[in-house]
């Protein structure tokens, strides 16, 4: 297979990997094993864990496994990765760094058979590996209102509503059955006017019943929190994001744990942590790729890169 996966802002994560020691590292979305591998060739490692919950990660681990012995992968949803850590062999190490990748894989947006992509006809499917729903029951099955609240929650889609009713009468006569299809329905229901035009008018659609049928954002919260734990003292926590959503919820938590005053969302008062500090941000402001890096790789474009470290 393939690898068609380019990793985002790979020279700017390794600028903070530390390079005077050998080091223990979890990889907590190893796709196409872009981060691992540049990672294993270019720094002292003692462990690298991979973890990944799309099946097909395997074929890219067996690869680099062939050179490298002192790395291992786990089919698990990374908010799992305490519970892989503890039932194997590293279950006494701490991580020296945990990094996320937290955007789609070109490997999955390029196979139509996954669903993932409003410009390749495919099954309305959009799993990433060990989810219960697929994006056919949601298109199919869910009420109006259901459908219009889960575009606008996790899509910060404005015509939710209308692109909802639009679905809901389509499938009335004729289920829907593949992503061109859902594409054209949610084309036609964007005013031309309003639509921009820099980005398709699916795009914040797709990107709803993604996150919905892969439940990303709980993952994500629940993923923070074990890396955490997981991290020895000066351990660093390493994150590029790709969409708002998410990158509010790693912005919040790193706030959160450093002490610093945060809300989490403009209409909400600041609020005060009370717990324990645990953390320090690294990265004041988030870092984005460079101009030469969105020419060569456009799906960078809306990368944030931001990172804290134990303390």
């Amino acid at each position: 297979m393939i690898n068609n996966h380019i990793p985002v802002m790979l020279d700017e994560v390794k600028s903070f990997i530390p390079n005077n020691k050998k080091i223990n590292l979890i990889d907590a979305t190893f796709g196409g094993g872009g981060y691992s591998k540049a990672i294993l060739e270019e720094f002292e490692v003692k462990n690298l864990i991979a973890i990944d919950r799309d099946p097909i990660s395997k074929v890219f681990f067996q690869e680099i496994r062939k050179k490298f012995k002192n790395f291992e992968l786990f089919n698990e949803k990374f908010s799992k990765m305490d519970h892989v850590i503890s039932k194997s062999k590293y279950s006494k190490e701490k991580f020296d760094v945990i990094v996320f990748d937290l955007g789609v894989s070109s490997n999955q947006i390029n196979n139509p058979s996954r669903g993932f992509s409003f410009q390749n006809d495919g099954p309305l499917d959009m799993k990433m590996g060990l989810s219960n729903i697929n994006a056919y029951e949601i298109i199919n099955s869910y009420d109006e209102k259901k459908l219009a609240d889960i575009l606008f929650q996790f899509g910060e889609e404005k015509f939710s509503r209308r692109i909802a009713k639009n679905i809901v009468i389509n499938r009335s006569k004729k289920t829907i059955n593949n992503t061109i299809e859902l594409s054209n329905i949610i084309k036609k229901s964007v005013p031309y006017s309003n639509s921009n035009k820099k980005i398709h008018p699916a795009t914040k659609s797709f990107q709803a019943l993604r996150i919905y049928v892969n439940d990303e954002l709980n993952e994500l919260r629940q993923a923070l929190e074990k890396s955490e734990n997981l991290l020895a003292k000066d351990g660093l926590l390493i994150i590029v994001s790709f969409q708002s959503l998410e990158d509010r919820i790693v912005k919040d938590f790193f706030n959160h744990k450093s002490g610093k005053r945060w809300r989490s969302s403009r209409h909400l008062p600041d609020l005060t942590d009370l717990g324990p500090i645990t953390l320090k941000i690294i990265t004041k402001k988030p870092l984005r790729p460079n101009d030469f890096e969105i020419k060569n790789n456009p799906r960078s474009r809306s990368a944030k890169l931001r990172v804290a470290q134990k303390i």
